[in-house]
């Protein structure tokens, strides 16, 4: 009941305040209305003054005469007055005794000096005493009425709010006694009441389901066949289940007060001790939680017990241990498994599925866990140690002629020579079909490695009898240290088979150090190569057009497709990031089909939609070129119903000269179809007139290198002359790239090179804007 005379006293206490509140508020408001009627007054005084200078004036300049001009001043004066204002004027210009006079309590005055007439006003102030009066009795009527039934209003309104918050006070308090059988009353209002009634509810149905759940625990805990075992802050055994007992071999009375860890072998009492310090370490210790917040289990296996206090029945088994925390007492939770037929099969599946077959090796799998475990000793003792790949060349080659018989009896000479040139602590494993790896562990220097990867080679030198036939055995190794070349093993191993690839790409019988240029280099082929094949397939590529340009009147000529890689969030790639990757891994192949027969289409559309046929430059690639023939070159031209000539193949001379043969056969068979073929680059690669005579082309392309340097270029303007003037001799036809300034157009159209392109006739353009220029060209010539 305290809260309700609480309540009823606050509310008396505020209409009080109120009231007391209100008198210097009345009081303020009455000064202010006395301190405006005193500045009204003064403002008629200062109007009736204005007036009569307003007529003053007038009889100075001659419009009245100044009698009647005061008798005009005063019948204006006399309609400033009214209301509770009086305005009388004195002509003798004093006051007289005893004005305003009674009951005027407000009164200004002011001489006006060119006729010594004083004005003089006065206003009553009964009214607003009347007033005020009115209006404060009624106001402290309304107070006394509302402190009259403040009483039966806040017993009503105590009634209403903080009965019912008794009422749930006193359900809480049972509650919190046990007693949780009852629904908690009030829960059907529909105010806050009620919201915290079907609350309190909540929490009744919540204990009510905590106080089953314990039960079921309970339950489960005794039933379930894993042993639990709940150990103090202390390490001590506070409870356990019946598993428990029967794994341990000891009943509940010589379980409990034990210390946990004392139940292990003396080997293994260590690492149990390192569990519970783990799962003790605070909040701050870098352990990450779980998205509960809870701190993940630390799990062990493999740990022996004592069955039955006989060492003679050793047991293994795993353990998890989980931080418990209720109230600020901490505990832990420790779950068991026997786990000892489990171990014994999986040792034996592991010997099997860890060693090579054929050789008895270490494999791939091992090969990775050795490696580990050597890194992180190696991070311990500050040693370095030495990964090394060994690669067999012509191993296919053997396979395919001799068959695998003779390739199985490769590998195990391979393996038993490897292992004749290190030592008997360094690990040798098969990681592949014919890859070897070698561990080296605690060697000095990458020095020591290489003395190593010597005598490996050196083991070779001898061939390798197979099936009555010798052969000579050509390895390749690639070399990679710890610390300074990876920080993991698995870094480590691709390190090691990084460097081995360098190896392989500079011929056989070769051993190459890792670098770290080789890794970021192969990730970013790798990604980029993936990216490239993506944006094939999501249609990223396009083709934008560069004019080929007269020097004689400026028209258009014909244009040279360029590829573009418009790569989403990254925006346009320049083709020098992608062409040499898509090169080295073969991707060129597919992409330059894709160009070709991209050109093929946006040129048919354009003759279609009544275009003049203009030729269409695509550039080929020295491996498109190779592994393409010309009669697939010409089913990508026929497939779009186009015009041979009217595609022009540009090849770089390197192109040419990395199969002659090939290239020679695959271009006369095209130029004999009417396709254009062009010599791009020319200048920069094995320029010479003996095989340019032999080429079945019909274009040069002077390099840009060489038109950058004219017309001042002593050298370059030499250049570019001459390959002109053998242009000419030769009946080809000459186009001048990356054209950009007059003076080079100038020198070039004296030397007679009328077909240039570059910024300065016009830049690389989308489809659609070339079909404009296509347009223009048409119109003109109409």
């Amino acid at each position: 009941m305290m809260l309700r005379r609480k309540f009823r006293l606050v509310a008396l206490i505020g209409l009080a305040a109120c009231l007391l509140a209100a008198v210097p508020a009345l009081y303020l408001l009455y000064s202010g209305l006395l301190v405006e009627r005193v500045r009204l007054a003064g403002g008629l005084v200062d109007s009736a003054r204005a007036v009569m200078s307003d007529y003053e004036r007038a009889a100075v300049d001659g419009d009245l005469i100044r009698t009647e001009a005061k008798a005009r001043a005063q019948t204006a004066l006399r309609g400033l007055a009214g209301g509770p204002f009086q305005l009388v004027l004195f002509p003798d210009g004093t006051l007289p005794p005893g004005w305003p006079g009674e009951g005027r309590s407000i009164a200004a005055s002011g001489l006006f000096e060119p006729w010594g007439w004083m004005v003089a006003v006065s206003a009553n102030t009964a009214d607003l005493r009347h007033d005020f009066t009115a209006e404060a009795a009624a106001f402290f009527l309304f107070l006394v009425v509302l402190l009259a039934a403040a009483w039966p209003l806040s017993a009503f309104v105590s009634d209403q709010l903080v009965g019912p918050l008794e009422d749930l006070a006193a359900r809480m308090g049972r509650m919190t006694r046990g007693e949780i059988a009852k629904p908690v009353p009030g829960q059907e209002r529909g105010d806050e009441f009620g919201i915290m009634a079907r609350a309190l509810e909540h929490f009744r149905r919540n204990a009510a389901t905590i106080l089953d759940r314990d039960e079921r625990l309970s339950g489960i805990m005794n039933n379930v066949g894993e042993a639990i075992v709940v150990v103090s802050e202390a390490g001590v055994v506070e409870e356990h289940n019946p598993a428990a007992e029967r794994l341990f071999g000891r009943g509940g009375a010589a379980l409990a007060g034990q210390v946990f860890s004392g139940l292990f072998t003396t080997a293994d009492q260590g690492r149990v001790l390192e569990a519970l310090v783990a799962q003790r370490g605070g909040d701050g210790d870098g352990v990450p939680a779980d998205s509960a917040g809870q701190r993940p289990a630390t799990r062990m296996e493999a740990l022996g017990i004592d069955a039955d206090g006989h060492p003679g029945q050793r047991r293994e088994v795993s353990l998890a241990v989980t931080r418990l925390e209720v109230q600020g007492r901490r505990s832990f939770i420790c779950v068991l498994a026997d786990m000892t037929d489990r171990l014994r099969h999986e040792r034996e599946l592991l010997r099997l599925a860890t060693r090579d077959r054929l050789t008895g090796l270490p494999n791939r799998a091992l090969v990775g866990s050795l490696v580990d475990a050597a890194v992180e000793r190696s991070r311990r003792s500050g040693r370095r140690l030495a990964l090394l790949c060994l690669d067999l060349s012509r191993f296919k080659l053997i396979t395919d002629t001799l068959g695998h018989e003779a390739g199985d009896i490769l590998l195990q000479e391979v393996a038993h020579r490897i292992q004749g040139a290190v030592r008997s602590s360094d690990t040798v494993g098969r990681i592949g079909t014919d890859d070897f790896a070698i561990l080296l562990d605690e060697v000095m220097d990458g020095d020591e490695a290489a003395q190593v990867a010597g005598r490996i080679l050196a083991a070779f030198e001898t061939p390798v009898a197979l099936l009555g036939t010798e052969h000579y055995v050509r390895p390749s190794l690639g070399i990679a240290l710890y610390p300074e070349h990876a920080d993991t093993g698995a870094d480590l191993l691709r390190a090691a088979d990084t460097a081995l690839y360098a190896a392989k790409r500079q011929g056989g019988r070769r051993t190459a150090f890792f670098q770290r240029a080789m890794a970021d280099q192969a990730r970013r082929h790798l990604a980029l190569d993936r990216d490239l094949r993506a944006a094939l397939v999501r249609r990223q590529f396009q083709l934008h057009y560069q004019p080929k340009v007269s020097l004689l009147d400026h028209s258009l000529q014909g244009f040279e497709a360029l590829l573009r890689w418009d790569k989403p969030e990254h925006g346009m790639v320049p083709p020098g990031d992608f062409i040499p990757v898509a090169e080295e891994t073969g991707f060129i192949v597919p992409l330059g089909d894709w160009v070709l027969d991209e050109a093929c289409r946006q040129q048919r559309q354009w003759l279609d939609a009544g275009a003049d046929p203009l030729p269409v430059a695509v550039n080929i690639s020295p491996r498109h070129l190779r592994q393409r023939t010309a009669a697939e070159f010409l089913a990508m031209l026929d497939r779009h119903g186009l015009p041979h000539g009217l595609i022009e193949l540009e090849i770089t001379e390197g192109a040419v000269m990395q199969d002659m043969d090939h290239a020679l056969e695959v271009l006369e068979v095209l130029k004999a179809a009417g396709v254009r073929v062009a010599v791009d680059d020319f200048g920069t690669g094995h320029s010479s007139l003996s095989y340019l005579k032999r080429l079945p082309v019909t274009t040069l392309k002077i390099d840009r290198s060489f038109i950058n340097g004219i017309p001042h270029g002593r050298e370059d303007a030499g250049i570019v002359s001459t390959i002109i003037a053998m242009a000419d001799m030769l009946g080809l036809e000459v186009v001048a790239e990356g054209v950009e300034r007059p003076e080079q157009a100038h020198f070039l159209r004296h030397h007679n090179c009328l077909m240039v392109q570059g910024w300065l006739t016009g830049r690389p353009v989308p489809a659609a804007q070339a079909e404009a220029l296509l347009a223009d060209r048409t119109r003109q010539r109409a």
